[in-house]
């Protein structure tokens, strides 16, 4: 066994002092809030049997009870419930947010049936379904390779995140077919709603966030939006400290009883302070090549990166919308988001594996400053029309994106012969910048979709999207700037799409669904051009039920994914990097999911994944699993249930929850050497209202302390440690 050195250094129990002026501005603006909170309520309730200009789906405040099931809009662009959506689909809604204390995308996509999460470092993570990476929409606008491993918003941003697994080209165009997620940020209430919370836990772990909304003129026509978010934490692995802050301002007015506009923007800053890519693995002296590489026995604080690394991320997201509701119930609406995002790190990280011998190791440094655009717009109208008799839906929309990333990058010195665990001798180098590259995607496509009521109990969806695509990319200083160059591109690719859903009596539908790939490829053919686009299509079939009035849901599907063209070595030329469009691969299993309240008192969610993957056609790979990092079981459930006002434990709530995988290997391709055996981790809550406005609650994750590595990487990077047994105790206020 391997013994690292870890550090003695006091963590502090209080914050930092640079964090204390951002908390004191959380406190300020909750307590400003919070004074005129009864102030509000009496305007309320003068003003409840008024008439209101609008009826839509409004997002509700923290203090108003929701449960764990809710519409989706990610499968078409007005919501729906799962059972009007002929593929799989999981909403992570505010309340399970709240029951679960999350705060950040990673912690929601833990919870969501069927994805994989996987670290690259601190603040960073990759995402997959169904063995492919999952892509993005903010507010409905696609953004291509959004996800992954991109750097998100905190959670207090989301009324709701919404899942879909599969394909879903119609309306996003090109993307791996795992599937995509919708973030759909807070909206204004047309009522005053005011909330806030704060919490402590294990590892300096400390958080507030505030939440106030409602009407900003009499006749409650333009209404508002705050959201303030503030926190300064450690981790379970020494030195590493994280400073973020989030602010959230929305606006929307009515000008006519059907028109709304609306505007938000949103900014994040995140600083981290030597962050953490992973343990390296012991180096396989024997068989380097072929042989297996064993993991760390060591423990969990063990931290082995210099305290002078650093990485920030700066965010801002502004997005504007016009929305129409016509008197024959039609929608038009146009959305426009603009994000961008600046990155800089430096830091120095293990480049080999640990000696079993020595115990040492060689460091690598690096450093970089990159800054990402993303300006998407989204067009659509949708409504019903009357057709033989019976009532249909048509959606027909327009959407482009453009997509631009520009930055410099170096690597810095090497260190060779460092004792595992001992950083003392890492002095921080001076890095100058010697390379810069700039690369830009640009895509737009027309999509439309129909729903067909063929029957009363038969419903045929149609679809289909048409997507052009262009990428290029060019050097800038300090590389020698170079012209634009082209890459990977596709014009008017068609993705069809096509779903027959049948009602077999008012609480179970049985769908099944085609749905279609395409994502363009850079890989150069023998005769000077680049491949074709990939291409493919997924088959789904399921059953999807709705109990007690729609507040209880599940639903059992099977897939099989067929991923086609890809890249595949040209045997003409087996000295060169030419290729075919020959390649597949082979994605299937089947997702059985509940979720929602079937009992008083109690709201649930669990989901199981069965997945295979495989080459089904490859020049070096066939007959192989693709996914190594996939586990073939995937099992989670949280269950939450609040004791019934009448007993004696009334006020009282208790969580439970479950997340547990079967055995993965190397997230980075290192088949049959970095391998990983399954875990459980069993998480448990519990909570206590102490009057109508406050409520305080502890979080334990990781109750029997397991210790397990939650993913693998390479030999020297990339292996993370799960958590171990922490404590998150909150303090939340409602109005």
């Amino acid at each position: 066994m391997l013994h690292a050195k870890t550090s003695n250094k006091k963590t502090r129990s209080h914050p930092s002092p640079r964090a204390l002026p951002r908390l004191r501005l959380v406190a300020s603006l909750l307590l400003m809030a919070q004074a005129q909170a009864g102030l509000a309520q009496q305007t309320d309730e003068k003003s409840a049997d008024e008439p209101k200009l609008l009826s839509p789906v409004v997002v509700k405040s923290g203090a108003v009870e929701e449960g764990y099931v809710e519409r989706a809009a990610v499968g078409s662009k007005e919501p729906l419930t799962a059972r009007e959506i002929p593929q799989s689909v999981s909403v992570i809604t505010r309340k399970q947010i709240e029951d679960q204390d999350m705060a950040t995308v990673t912690e929601a996509m833990r919870q969501a049936t069927g994805v994989n999460v996987i670290a690259n470092d601190t603040v960073s993570n990759q995402y997959f379904v169904r063995g492919y990476g999952l892509g993005v929409m903010y507010d409905g606008v696609p953004s291509y390779n959004g996800m992954t491993p991109s750097h998100q918003l905190d959670l207090a941003a989301y009324e709701r995140v919404e899942v879909l697994r599969g394909p879903a080209g119609v309306l996003r165009g090109s993307g791996e077919p795992g599937g995509v997620v919708n973030f759909v940020k807070k909206r204004p209430r047309d009522t005053f709603g005011f909330s806030w919370e704060a919490s402590a836990g294990s590892w300096d772990n400390y958080r507030a966030a505030g939440d106030v909304t409602g009407p900003l003129n009499q006749d409650g026509s333009l209404r508002g939006r705050l959201v303030v978010s503030n926190e300064d934490r450690r981790y379970f692995y020494d030195h590493t400290q994280s400073k973020k802050w989030l602010g959230l301002a929305a606006f929307e007015y009515d000008i006519s009883p059907r028109t709304t506009l609306s505007l938000s923007f949103a900014a994040q800053d995140q600083d981290v302070d030597a962050p953490w890519s992973g343990l390296p693995a012991i180096r396989n002296l024997a068989d380097p090549d072929n042989g297996v590489y064993p993991l760390l026995d060591v423990s969990r604080s063990t931290f082995h990166a210099p305290d002078w690394g650093r990485m920030s991320y700066k965010t801002e997201e502004t997005t504007a919308s016009a929305e129409h509701r016509f008197d024959n119930g039609w929608v038009a609406k146009a959305v426009v988001n603009h994000r961008k995002q600046h990155q800089y790190y430096k830091y120095a990280f293990v480049g080999t594996g640990v000696h079993p011998v020595t115990n040492l190791v060689d460091y690598w440094s690096q450093r970089g400053d990159y800054d990402y655009t993303r300006d998407g717009l989204d067009l659509y109208a949708s409504g019903p029309f009357e057709l033989l008799g019976r009532t249909h839906n048509f959606l027909v929309g327009w959407n482009t994106e453009v997509y631009n990333s520009k930055g410099k990058f170096a690597w810095g010195p090497d260190f060779f012969d460092v004792p595992f665990g001992d950083t003392s001798s890492l002095v921080e180098p001076h890095i100058d910048y010697a390379s810069g590259s700039e690369n830009e995607t640009k895509q737009h496509g027309l999509y439309s979709q129909v729903r067909l009521s063929l029957a009363d109990p038969l419903t045929l969806v149609l679809g289909a999207r048409t997507t052009t695509f262009k990428a290029k990319s060019r050097n800038r200083a300090p590389s020698n700037p170079t012209a634009w160059r082209d890459g990977a591109e596709a014009d008017n690719e068609i993705t069809p799409y096509g779903a027959l859903l049948f009602d077999l009596n008012r609480n179970l539908t049985l769908y099944g669904s085609y749905t279609s790939i395409f994502a363009p490829q850079t890989q150069e053919k023998a005769d000077g051009g680049t491949l074709d686009p990939r291409t493919g299509h997924q088959y789904e079939l399921g059953g999807k039920a709705e109990f007690f009035d729609g507040k209880f849901a599940a639903s059992l599907a099977a897939f099989n994914i067929r991923d086609e063209d890809r890249a595949y070595a040209d045997p003409a030329y087996p000295t060169s990097s030419f290729y075919l469009n020959a390649g597949e691969i082979e994605s299937k299993g089947w997702e059985a999911e509940v979720g929602g309240s079937p009992l008083p008192g109690l709201d649930l969610t669990a989901g199981y994944t069965r997945l295979t993957t495989r080459y089904l056609k490859d020049r070096s790979s066939q007959g192989k699993s693709y996914s190594i990092a996939s586990p073939k079981h995937q099992f989670k459930l949280w269950a939450n249930y609040r004791f019934a006002q009448d007993s004696d434990l009334a006020g009282f709530s208790v969580g439970l929850g479950l997340l547990a995988q079967s055995s993965t290997q190397s997230s980075r391709g290192w088949r049959d050497q970095l391998l990983n055996s399954g875990y459980g981790v069993v998480n448990g809550r519990i909570a206590y209202q102490i009057d109508k406005t406050y409520s305080l609650s502890l979080l334990v994750n990781n109750v029997l302390d397991r210790k397990y590595y939650a993913s693998v990487g390479t030999p020297n990077i990339y292996n993370f440690y799960g958590e171990p047994r922490n404590f998150l105790l909150t303090l939340r206020a409602a109005y």
